[in-house]
């Protein structure tokens, strides 16, 4: 697990230097963003695992080296528009990245969603506008909260199996 503690920093660090790709105009390919979310998926599953769970699963750790591994190239070539100086910056960074610990996310808050344990929510965004009173059928049904932020941004909030059964009602109708 402590090489676990380095691939989370590395992935830090990769995912600020999509970010500052980004804001510098560069075209990324969509692999890189979908990996990201792939590896951040594999990071949250074993930092929550047991011991015995997560040594049951060390191809998952290998895929997650390897996934990276694909990122980190994918970003060097895309970052190799802006110069030597730039990539040597991000490769400094990177090599610096299992010497520091990852910095800690901010935690989301969602106004009048409960933080228990037994409590879950989503946020959804859609490509239309939804009628709310669609939302507050589903929401009845499953007994969640459904509460509107934008016109086309919801949160669904509840006890977690509520929540997944109305997400995946949601999902068959809107998506």
């Amino acid at each position: 697990m402590e090489n676990l503690s380095a691939l989370e920093s590395e992935w830090y660090i990769l995912n600020e230097m999509l970010g500052d790709l980004k804001s510098r105009k560069i075209r990324v390919p969509i692999i890189v963003f979908e990996n990201l979310r792939y590896t951040r998926f594999i990071i949250t599953h074993y930092k929550g695992s047991t011991e015995g769970e997560a040594h049951t699963h060390k191809d998952y750790l290998v895929d997650l080296e390897v996934t990276l591994n694909n990122v980190k190239a994918a970003l060097f070539a895309r970052a190799q528009e802006l110069g030597e100086d730039y990539v040597a910056l991000w490769k400094k960074k990177i090599d610096e990245a299992p010497l520091s610990p990852p910095p800690q996310r901010k935690k989301t808050f969602v106004k009048g969603v409960p933080r228990d344990s037994g409590s879950d929510f989503v946020r959804i965004r859609f490509d239309r506008v939804i009628p709310e009173s669609e939302l507050m059928r589903v929401a009845k049904k499953y007994k969640v909260g459904i509460e509107l932020e934008e016109e086309r941004v919801a949160v669904v909030s509840g006890a977690r199996e509520n929540v997944k059964k109305a997400i995946q009602e949601i999902a068959k109708k809107y998506f």
